[in-house]
């Protein structure tokens, strides 16, 4: 299991190993069901380490934090949640003994379920690397559009522990031994989709400047500034984004003409400009910011999701910044809802780094029909993690947001993960990670799309269908349960 949670890009093999990964869990807790709890923490403490392992080289090798106090906060990171696990997994162990096949595979999705939803939303959430993603290539992406990726969790879960229960039977059943050939088979097969023919098409040029973290704010500053300065006045595409605080100045301190030269060249509305930047607000503080030039009027967005540790700290845990050489302060956070850049009918839906990680807060753009979204626009830099999976753990996430909501997404970023993606979640055209360039091309958006069963539900209620589902499968699990040792108990 640990292995699927590096969502690295290894195409479909990635849904067999993750569906595999459970069922050898499974397998394990049968064997030592006396420590169920036990168990489950360091299944999951394994897998949540390796997903996210490259935390490391942020808080050490750039953040200049000492090696033993990083090393420990990832452990200290990934064993609190793997605790949501334990305790899921627990309830599945205490309650599936009497249950029917089907009921256990309801009951342990509902578990690993309700422990995914926990991790993504409890204490700011922390939603990295959910099963889910590991069937971007697979069939069980088609639900995508249906349950977003916590509903293809829930799936996966099911098979899973199906595929456990057949394997116990395998040895005695030429049957169960048929029925694992096929699951693994249908788990292979990619998913193939065929999307609308009426599209509007815009040209993009995507800026990648490869300005590594160590130097970006001081001896790489001016070469940030010359550079994006010199490819967004050569561009001619209708729209040129920047990375996430591309520009690492405030507007305000920016060199003469600087902004005015970028003004002049997008001013007459036929080409736009988005460019990551740091913003000044002299009554709510400083925010991460995407701002817009050549739309109707100058448009700004705040990040909203805003990154524990990077960009906010509580107060009572400052002295854990403090120990980076390079000490963060605190964003501005935006709200959940800005009004998108519009352009020539176009809404581009703006998000910041990780952002697109929160599907459910995407989902609130498609309320109202004048925020909801024909393009997404994800602005990131993750230079902060050097050269490790997470620019494909990254690309990942932003294809499964692609697919639950039907729309195309464009991504400009520092150092790795720029790439067209369709509405049906394909990689379209990418940037060689690493690289200092542009990715100039066009993108096809839907003149007249429609919103997405999980946009709906999601965008109204939130992750609170889910969890109603996984909850009521538990508590009737552990109310059968109880009633069972009542009974027994009176015997």
């Amino acid at each position: 299991m640990s292995l699927v949670g590096l969502n690295i890009n290894n195409g479909i093999i990635n849904s067999v190993l993750q569906v595999g990964g459970m069922c050898l869990y499974l397998l394990c807790l049968k064997r030592n069901s006396k420590k169920p709890f036990f168990i489950s923490w360091v299944f999951a403490l394994a897998w949540i380490s390796m997903s996210v392992w490259w935390l490391y080289i942020a808080l050490h090798d750039v953040g200049g934090m000492p090696w033993l106090i990083a090393l420990i906060a990832i452990v200290i990171l990934a064993g609190g949640l793997a605790l949501y696990y334990s305790v899921a997994l627990s309830i599945y162990n205490l309650c599936q003994e009497r249950m029917h096949t089907y009921g256990k595979c309801l009951l342990f999705a509902a578990c690993w379920t309700a422990a995914e939803l926990a991790r993504a939303q409890w204490f700011t959430g922390f939603p990295w690397s959910a099963v889910g993603y590991a069937h971007i290539n697979g069939l069980l992406s088609y639900a995508a559009p249906w349950v977003g990726v916590y509903g293809i969790g829930f799936l996966s879960a099911m098979c899973a522990c199906w595929l456990y229960l057949q394997l116990i039977q395998a040895s005695n059943s030429s049957a169960a031994r048929v029925q694992i050939l096929f699951l693994i088979v249908l788990l292979c097969i990619p998913a193939f989709r065929v999307c609308s023919s009426e599209f509007q098409t815009i040209t993009v040029n995507l800026l990648q400047g490869n300005i590594s973290q160590t130097t970006k704010y001081n001896s790489g500053r001016q070469q940030s500034l010359d550079w994006y300065a010199a490819q967004a006045m050569s561009s001619d595409a209708d729209l040129t984004v920047m990375p996430e605080i591309a520009i690492p100045y405030f507007k305000e301190e920016l060199p003469s003409g600087y902004w005015e030269k970028l003004e002049e060249k997008f001013k007459n509305g036929n080409q736009t400009l988005i460019m990551g930047i740091p913003t000044l607000d002299k009554e709510k503080g400083y925010g991460n910011s995407a701002v817009g030039i050549g739309f109707e009027s100058e448009q700004q967005y705040d990040k909203y999701h805003l990154v524990p540790f990077g960009e906010f700290t509580p107060d009572s845990l400052k002295w854990f910044t403090r120990l980076m050489v390079n000490e963060l302060g605190d964003f501005n956070r935006g709200s959940l809802t800005q009004e998108p850049f519009i352009w020539k009918n176009i809404k581009l839906s703006l998000t910041i780094c990780y952002e697109d990680l929160f599907g459910e807060e995407l989902a609130a753009r498609f309320v109202k029909e004048e925020l909801t979204p024909s393009l997404f626009v994800n602005i990131s830099n993750i230079a902060w993690f050097g050269d490790t999976m997470v620019v494909n753990q990254h690309l990942d996430i932003a294809r499964m947001r692609s697919l639950e909501f039907e729309r195309p997404t464009v991504r400009a970023t520092n150092t790795g993960g720029t790439a067209v993606i369709s509405a049906d979640g394909e990689i379209l055209k990418k940037l060689a990670a690493y690289t200092q360039g542009n990715l100039t091309t066009e993108v096809n958006i839907t003149k007249k799309p429609g919103i997405t069963l999980y946009a709906y539900w999601a965008g109204h209620w939130g992750l609170k269908p889910l969890w109603i589902l996984c909850l009521s499968i538990m508590a009737m699990a552990i109310f059968k349960q109880y009633r069972f040792q009542k009974l027994r108990h009176r015997l």
